[in-house]
């Protein structure tokens, strides 16, 4: 192997090894965008508001705990984020109304 060739692939194993490191150190949940968190909220709050404990839907958001958590993974929010995310679940009922 010639040394340019040798070059050529410590280089490239360079650029894959910071690659990997920068995935390893990486939070495994990121935080969720505003559009969905709004989503989540809002569906979260539609299956809330119809179903009731025989629908599927409903047992499985209470089984996993999303009718008490901030998202269907465990992230942190920061304050702003968690009021809009308090205004989502309020303001559900009132959109589903005007829909209707």
């Amino acid at each position: 192997m010639s040394e340019k060739d040798e070059q050529k692939i410590d280089k490239a194993l360079t650029k894959l090894s910071k690659r990997f490191h920068a995935r390893l150190t990486k939070p495994a949940y990121t935080v969720p965008s505003w559009l969905r968190l709004m989503g989540f909220r809002m569906g979260r709050s539609s299956i809330r508001q119809m179903l009731d404990d025989t629908s599927l839907d409903y047992r499985y958001y209470a089984k996993m705990g999303w009718f008490e958590s901030d998202y269907f993974y465990p992230t942190q929010l920061g304050p702003l984020k968690k009021a809009a995310g308090r205004l989502f679940d309020r303001i559900t009922p009132t959109i589903r109304k005007m829909i209707a």
